[in-house]
């Protein structure tokens, strides 16, 4: 896989709920990081000789995705501000330089917006899955 510029990252939310949905741009992202995380299912006996063993596939998973970036428009903050507030889960898309797509359902868990004096006022937002995620090569 040749290397992708990060500032092309940009994620989406689909704002109206209809079928087909419609993914709006809320925010270009200067930073994500995301996690998969799988809990281990252990199904060791005596017969293991001391070694532990996993059951595959059998733990609950999770998709968690922090991000950091300025806000295309007001309408876009408002949007994530009330649903943070909310509490809801929402469709989003996170879109990457090379056409890759990435879709889940999402309940925002921590939000926080600042802005200094002389620079753009930016945020920072924590979503967990809800659901299995979509990865969507292209």
């Amino acid at each position: 896989m040749a290397a992708q510029k990060g500032k092309l990252v940009l994620l989406k939310a689909d704002l109206t709920g209809a079928s087909p949905q419609v993914f709006t741009t809320l925010a270009g992202l200067r930073t994500t990081a995301w996690t998969i995380n799988g809990e281990d299912v252990d199904v060791t006996t005596k017969d293991d000789n001391g070694w532990q063993q996993r059951l595959s596939g059998a733990g609950v998973r999770s998709l968690g995705i922090s991000a950091n970036g300025v806000f295309q428009d007001s309408a876009g903050e408002e949007t994530v501000r009330q649903w943070a507030f909310d509490q809801s889960i929402n469709l989003f898309q996170i879109t990457f330089e090379n056409g890759d797509s990435l879709e889940c359902s999402f309940q925002i868990s921590s939000y926080e917006r600042t802005g200094d004096h002389d620079g753009p006022e930016t945020y920072a937002l924590t979503l967990n899955s809800h659901g299995a995620p979509v990865y969507t090569a292209a």
